[in-house]
């Protein structure tokens, strides 16, 4: 005869099971989410560093390769703007890469960051450091928008939220990016899934629509990648839309017509394609690249001690870090017949973001696929179409939403399951916070290190920004000479972002400017009229000259107050005009008529 258990343990495990899969309305499972977002930003972030008075924002720098300025540059971008005048183009500086001036659209400073800093400076007079509460925020919305991405899959559990919330707030992607302001923002793919599963429940589209445009002009007031992912999502909407009969040819197009101009005069009215922009092209596409062992090997692991180095076969594949995460990976395994089942029943219903999917893993991928430090494959291509994917030459970054989505199907798969799957997510999240932990720390050291490594004495700095009417620097940052593909020499790098600093703060107005492409003083009417000047060769030369000109201009200061810092030999003291005084600022050299 079999033994029952004891009603007061059957009690028990049933008031332990109702308690996991209580269901709570829409706004309790966002506001959930929200506290475990609060509690882990809390424990990267302490009070001082969100209201920006900690030594950090001296000098603030990030921990992986080249964050040692992808941070600083663009808070110097952001102090130059919150100082500015109003005026069209929206977000050009006169003051900054001068004599030309430029678009601050380009130099990865979050530009809704910098407009709402502007304001409040508009209206109190204080240039207010507001990037620490964006970075605290950007550990926060990633679960409310994955809790969100729930919600419009109809899975309402509160332990789903809790799930979810610590799943997409320590996603290592997220957390290796630490340094690169704009990249953080990365909750912004997790809405633009919840609101393409939104979109695909009802034949209404009017405020789904509005929701769309304001989504995705957020996304380009952020960043052109995070932009462009989000714009995918979009089109793969409208396109899903259409299959599913949810609106007839006319209407789509009509729609995305629509929806294409509001966007093209918001991004005209910020400046993007004013004359002077840096052109978008570059080279590095198969070299910023993922390696296909990326997602699945364990990389800055807590739980492999041998996992500790980044997959990195080209020297610039750490863009393309996409590791998952071993509680990721687990509970990928345990869903993994059922999210079969799913994509079998549902290839038709999702059919043009899977589509979608493939040809952004292809071009994470790159043309030069590598698994481990093995090339596996190289197909080859023409220069000018090289130069063209340069647009976004770290390809390797646009794997973060097929990332998130993974995330996402793990949940509500697992949730639509068996219950036990539901005890092994609860395990798998865990583990996943076990496994970031290297991240974790690293994120946090680097805070408590306080001010990046300078180059120039900063008091020294500080007086001789103070008396000068205007600071040039030679060679300024763009025209510092490449080491290789991946790196400029990092001690010139490091000085000319602490000279941008330190103008910034005085508002003053200086030559150097951190920016994501060369200004090469070439147009898109340039391009128009004349193709040729697009080609490697051409712009290399125009870049010559335009540093040629720099050196040219150091040698004979027009007006007292210029004050040039000269990181090189060049120009040479005894080449300077008649009445110029250099004088040495640490390892370097200041000149200026007295």
């Amino acid at each position: 005869m079999k033994m029952k258990p004891p009603s007061s343990i059957v009690s028990l495990a049933q008031r332990f099971r109702r308690a996991l899969l209580v269901e709570l309305p829409c706004w309790q499972m966002l506001i959930l989410a929200a506290v475990v977002g609060v509690a882990w930003a809390a424990s990267l972030f302490d009070r001082s560093f969100v209201t920006a008075h900690t030594a950090f924002w001296q000098f603030p720098h990030g921990m992986i390769r080249s964050g040692e300025t992808d941070t600083a540059a663009p808070f110097a971008a952001y102090l130059y703007y919150a100082q500015s005048p109003w005026h069209l183009p929206l977000f050009y500086v006169p003051t900054l890469g001068w004599p030309v001036g430029v678009n601050l659209i380009f130099a990865d400073f979050v530009p809704i960051v910098a407009l709402t800093g502007k304001l409040v400076h508009s209206f109190t007079g204080v240039v207010a450091n507001l990037y620490g509460t964006y970075f605290f925020l950007c550990f926060v919305l990633p679960g409310v928008m994955m809790a969100l991405v729930l919600v419009a899959a109809k899975i309402r559990y509160a332990l789903a939220a809790i799930i979810a919330a610590i799943f997409a707030n320590t996603t290592p992607a997220l957390l290796w990016r630490w340094g690169h302001v704009a990249l953080m923002a990365q909750f912004l793919l997790i809405g633009a899934l919840a609101l393409y599963l939104f979109s695909l429940q009802t034949r209404a589209w009017r405020g789904l629509g509005t929701a769309w445009i304001a989504y995705l002009i957020l996304a380009y007031l952020t960043n052109i990648y995070l932009f462009s992912m989000v714009g995918i999502v979009w089109l793969c909407t409208i396109v899903q839309r259409r299959l599913d009969g949810f609106a007839t040819t006319q209407e789509a197009l009509g729609i995305g017509a629509l929806t294409v101009i509001l966007l093209t005069i918001v991004i005209a009215l910020g400046g993007q394609f004013s004359p002077g922009n840096p052109l978008p092209f570059a080279f590095g596409y198969g070299y910023y690249s993922m390696n296909l062992a990326s997602p699945f090997v364990p990389q800055s692991s807590g739980v492999f001690p041998w996992g500790k180095k980044v997959i990195d076969a080209t020297g610039g594949q750490y863009e393309g870090f996409n590791y998952f995460g071993l509680g990721l990976l687990l509970a990928s395994l345990l869903v993994l017949p059922a999210q079969v089942s799913w994509l079998r029943r549902n290839l038709k219903r999702h059919v043009a973001l899977l589509c979608a999917f493939m040809a952004l893993t292809a071009f994470a991928v790159s043309n030069r696929v590598y698994v481990g430090h093995r090339l596996m494959l190289e197909l080859p291509l023409p220069g000018y179409f090289i130069q063209i994917l340069g647009i976004f030459r770290s390809s390797g970054r646009f794997f973060w939403l097929i990332c998130y989505t993974q995330i996402a199907m793990v949940i509500v798969l697992g949730f639509r399951r068996a219950r036990p799957l539901v005890v092994c997510l609860m395990g798998a999240a865990i583990i996943q916070l076990v496994d970031v932990q290297p991240l974790r720390r690293q994120l946090i050291a680097s805070i408590a290190e306080g001010p990046g490594t300078e180059e120039l004495d900063p008091d020294q700095v500080a007086r001789l920004t103070a008396r000068a009417r205007r600071i040039d620097v030679v060679p300024s940052f763009d025209c510092i000479p490449w080491q290789n593909e991946d790196k400029r020499p990092a001690k010139l790098a490091r000085a000319n972002v602490e000279l941008m600093l330190a103008a910034a703060r005085m508002n003053v107005a200086t030559n150097t400017v951190d920016l994501s492409r060369h200004i090469s003083n070439v147009t898109w009417l340039d391009l128009l009229r004349e193709p040729s000047r697009g080609r490697r060769g051409s712009l290399e030369e125009q870049h010559q000259d335009h540093c040629q000109k720099e050196i040219e201009r150091a040698r004979t200061p027009e007006h007292r107050g210029d004050v040039f810092v000269l990181l090189s030999d060049q120009p040479r003291s005894g080449e300077m005009i008649a009445g110029v005084i250099c004088s040495p600022l640490s390892w370097a050299r200041y000149c200026q008529r007295p």
